[in-house]
């Protein structure tokens, strides 16, 4: 009776271990069989990176990956200098006021009466306003 069920048991075994063989070929053929198939799970699972019409294209992926790549770069990099650009703008547009002011101050104090009354408060010069106006000299030869 032990020999029946080790017969019985090898021949478990036997048909157990044909069946394994069975799905693990059916796994991995399975892509052959679902060409066009495409699901949430084998998305999320990853089971679509092993595809084989994903490793035909492979080079083409990395292409693509390299081109967002590079377009997001180089979107940064115009973002930054579009940033600055409007920071100088801005610099600029204050330099210009303050250079407007400095040189309306200096014309303010450049005026010839306030320098006189300057001078005149400091004790610094015996100038003296002239009182009498400028004549203008006339050249009997020119006419």
């Amino acid at each position: 009776m032990e020999e029946k069920e080790q017969d019985i048991l090898v021949q478990r075994y036997e048909t157990e271990k044909t069946e394994v063989i069975e799905a693990i070929k059916r796994l991995a053929n399975e892509d052959e069989e679902k060409h066009g198939e495409l699901s949430w799970k084998s998305v999320l699972g990853g089971d679509i990176l092993q595809s084989k019409l994903l490793m035909r294209q492979v080079i083409f992926v990395i292409f693509v990956v390299l081109l967002m790549l590079i377009y997001t770069g180089n979107r940064y990099a115009g973002q930054q200098e579009a940033i600055l650009i409007d920071s100088l703008q801005i610099r600029l547009q204050t330099e210009k006021y303050n250079v407007l002011t400095q040189s309306s101050e200096l014309l303010n104090k450049s005026r010839q009466s306030l320098i006189e009354e300057q001078l005149i408060r400091n004790g610094d010069t015996a100038l003296v306003s002239q009182i009498t106006p400028t004549y203008i000299i006339k050249n009997d030869v020119e006419e």
